[in-house]
């Protein structure tokens, strides 16, 4: 006979059964092993219906995407809710009942196989507890690991419910979907000429913008060196840090577009990392008056463990630190102080290891003391730190060279910076390049042009080949379309180390940098330039 899957979608649905059901014995009712604590009583739990649930999902199943021989993982979780709290201590363990594959490919038209036992872990276990009065669950994980699966469809049926007693209210059903990995006609270049870190906002474009940049190294006498996309680091934007009123805690609040950016994952994430970049999410403040300059112990461990979860869960690379826009000095909140951030960065470190990357943006009061570890209560922020870059990068000013180890400290900048404790020159990006709107004027062209970054470089300045641009944009038909395309590949040229050596055309040619879109001809279908709004949210 064939069996139907249903699609719980509500508590409404929960409490409908458990009108329907209440006139049910508990033994024929109720499939779950209880495991210790008080039973309870008989005409409570005829009342009462559980149902086991996806977190972040209103249906009793949901999708998983992974890519073959990848190390990557993806992180889900579920747990189990009452329409009302019993007694008792309740405890239920999640098993995967390989008998409902048969009946779910039935009814779904799609055949799958069973997910493998190595395909699949539970972090936290697979026990759920409901402790007395409770009416649901903490959530429990369940890791969807890659290695080793041939793409193609595949299920993992859960459930709570006993072997003798199936019930789909005690079920949910992964469909695991295994693809190919993305494979890009133009290599990422290693970084070794100039190393790239792009920022972007998911508030307006998806991250996969970031594979229309191809960058051209050549002479000037036309030889190519190399030619390929570029952006080692990929920092995704906004996520804040805000106040929580009723609790005091300080909350991670990814958004709404972030969330869906790391909710697909396989989509707009993954195929940037198959590629060989590093993709991190950013950190700000909220406007709450709260920040990373005046947390608690307590606040910076719950921030913290938040952070972690969130990497983890979504299998990001790491996470960059951009202490702005926090509103400090608002009426109620704490003072800032000089040893919170610190503290912050250090706990940071900590928590995820050294495989994941941590870099922090200097900018402002904020990060202005690292260098002073009497300052920071005795913690060396540069040796918790894989890289720091200026965050100087406003396009209503020039482009600001911020080099804390230059003897003269405001260079050709209007802000200054010591160099963080603990951290070695190779680690610190001097140049964070704004993205320009067209000139309207001569001075505004002149603004835009770093020029100055060739005599930098002669002078035996430059202690890396680290180079920070602003939010990346797509082609848009405003005032921004193709002007700064030319800046940015001027910059490259001064900032490219070798230039130095062929200053004043040693060898008859200089190395200049193009950059260009992947699509820059007609479209076919609908007319205007291909490349206009390509890459803008599609959520």
């Amino acid at each position: 006979m064939k069996t139907k899957i249903k699609k719980f979608r509500t508590i409404g649905t929960m409490l409908l059964a458990a009108t329907v059901l209440a006139g049910f014995t508990a033994c024929e009712t109720d499939p779950v092993e209880q495991k210790g604590g008080k039973l309870p009583d008989k005409e409570t739990i005829e009342m009462v219906h559980g149902i086991l649930r996806i977190t972040a999902s209103t249906e009793n199943e949901t999708r998983v995407l992974l890519t073959q021989n990848s190390t990557g993982y993806v992180m889900r979780s579920f747990y189990y809710q009452q329409t009302q709290p019993v007694d008792g201590e309740l405890l239920l363990e999640a098993r995967v009942d390989e008998t409902l594959l048969d009946a779910y490919n039935a009814e779904t038209g799609v055949e799958r196989a069973l997910l493998p036992a190595a395909n699949y872990e539970f972090p936290d276990g697979n026990q759920l507890s409901l402790a007395p009065d409770m009416q649901r669950s903490a959530a429990v994980r369940i890791k969807f690991i890659a290695d080793g699966l041939q793409p193609g469809e595949y299920l993992l049926p859960l459930t709570v419910a006993s072997e003798d007693t199936p019930d789909e209210s005690q079920t949910v059903y992964y469909t695991v979907s295994v693809r190919e990995p993305y494979v890009d006609e133009f290599a990422l270049h290693d970084g070794s000429d100039i190393f790239f870190v792009f920022y972007i906002n998911t508030k307006e474009y998806q991250p996969l913008l970031v594979q229309d940049y191809l960058m051209q190294k050549s002479k000037s006498n036309g030889s190519e060196i190399w030619y390929g996309s570029v952006g080692n680091i990929i920092n995704l934007r906004t996520v804040t840090v805000k106040y929580d009123e009723f609790s005091g805690r300080a909350m991670l609040n990814l958004g709404s577009d972030m969330t869906y950016v790391l909710g697909h994952a396989s989509k707009y994430i993954w195929p940037l990392q198959e590629q060989g970049r590093k993709v991190c999410i950013s950190l700000e403040g909220g406007g709450t008056g709260l920040g990373f300059c005046n947390l608690t112990d307590e606040q910076i461990a719950d921030f913290v463990a938040q952070v972690k979860d969130v990497v983890e869960t979504y299998n990001l690379d790491g996470i960059n630190l951009w202490d702005r826009n926090a509103g400090y000095g608002k009426e109620g909140m704490p003072e800032t102080n000089t040893t919170s951030y610190p503290k912050l960065v250090k706990a940071m470190r900590e928590a995820l290891g050294t495989d994941k990357l941590l870099t922090l943006t200097v900018y402002e009061e904020p990060t202005e003391t690292f260098w002073d570890t009497e300052a920071t209560g005795g913690i060396v922020v540069g040796e918790y730190l894989d890289y720091a870059w200026s965050g100087y990068n406003s396009n209503t000013e020039a482009v600001q060279l911020l080099d804390p180890w230059h003897p003269n400290e405001s260079y050709v900048s209007a802000y200054t910076q010591k160099p963080i404790a603990g951290l070695d020159a190779s680690k610190f990006g001097c140049v964070n390049f704004p993205i320009y709107p067209s000139p309207i004027t001569w001075d505004e062209a002149l603004m835009q042009d770093a020029y100055f970054l060739v005599d930098w470089i002669l002078g035996g300045y430059m202690p890396n080949n680290i180079l920070v641009f602003s939010d990346l944009r797509t082609n848009l038909q405003d005032n921004y379309e193709g002007s700064w395309d030319v800046t940015f590949a001027t910059c490259c040229t001064y900032f490219d180390k070798e230039n130095y050596f062929v200053i004043g055309f040693e060898d008859g040619c200089m190395y200049s940098f193009d950059i260009n879109r992947r699509l820059t001809s007609y479209e076919t279908e609908g007319g205007g330039i291909s490349g206009y709004g390509k890459w803008l949210k599609d959520w």
